[in-house]
């Protein structure tokens, strides 16, 4: 990963703002950014969390604030992003990053389940995505970085409504892409493998063997091991960057390998 210090020069001074920021892959990126000298908007449902975290940062003498949003209910997302422009005048970056997760088959899902998780992690992408849009054109310039998952591309049995609100993730990235680019304004995706998060955390309790269920997902990876949720966010944190300048409409795999290997069993070392 890269050294303390090497994002300062790259975001000093800009504003970010991270939805679901508070945990997991989020606060990784919201600490990022926060220590690359960006004034950081970590926007959650959580609030408690949120607030906790955008303190502590602020301990470290960083620039951090919280805001409590649920990004499928439009009128917190514009007044989150017209709060966030009238007090400081700009929006760099925003990572699109806030989502439930929701294990069920197809045939037990309700209709009420599966609307909310597309409201999530679709419908709130297609929300801050297009306010972050319109602040974006008018400055003539921002990146946004939405999160994916490889469930976009391919799932399990018990994941119909993520898997859907995570393809139509990657179509609202390219939509945005599209029309942020007369304007200098791009949009990119990360596809995360099996990181160590809560919300991993969260779903292996209902294997029969939580420890087991661990190891499993790691060994899934040709890397061996489940990612951190700072290493995604050096991910996040160069899509958005100057470094990426030529970079749009893309998805960046940070998957220790998983999209590459078929079903045939855990990687062999080539002497074996």
């Amino acid at each position: 990963m890269a050294p303390d210090g090497f994002w300062r020069p790259l975001f000093e001074g800009q504003v970010v703002c991270v939805s679901g920021g508070a945990a997991g892959i989020g606060g990784a990126v919201s600490r990022l950014f926060a220590g690359a000298g960006a004034t950081v908007v970590i926007a959650d449902v959580d609030a408690a969390s949120a607030a906790a975290l955008a303190s502590a940062l602020r301990d470290e003498g960083a620039s951090a604030e919280h805001v409590e949003c649920d990004v499928a209910v439009e009128s917190d997302v514009v007044a989150m992003v017209d709060a966030l422009v009238s007090r400081h005048g700009r929006l760099d970056v925003v990572h699109l990053n806030a989502a439930v997760e929701w294990m069920k088959d197809l045939r037990s899902t309700s209709l009420a389940e599966w609307e909310r998780v597309l409201a999530v992690n679709l419908t709130g992408i297609f929300l801050l995505g297009r306010a972050a849009l319109a602040v974006m054109c008018e400055q003539r310039r921002g990146s946004m970085v939405v999160m994916s998952s490889p469930h976009a591309l391919a799932t399990v049995p018990d994941a119909c409504a993520y898997s859907a609100s995570k393809a139509g993730d990657l179509g609202l990235m390219r939509a945005l892409a599209l029309e942020g680019a007369p304007y200098g304004v791009r949009a990119n995706a990360v596809m995360p493998g099996t990181i160590d998060t809560p919300m991993v955390r969260r779903e292996v309790q209902v294997a029969r063997s939580p420890a087991q269920q661990l190891e499993r997902m790691a060994a899934c990876h040709p890397l061996g091991r489940m990612g951190q949720p700072e290493e995604v966010a050096h991910a996040v944190a160069f899509l958005a960057s100057s470094l990426a300048s030529f970079v749009t409409g893309s998805t960046l795999s940070v998957d220790g390998g998983l999209m590459s290997v078929l079903p045939s069993g855990p990687a062999l070392p080539y002497n074996a």
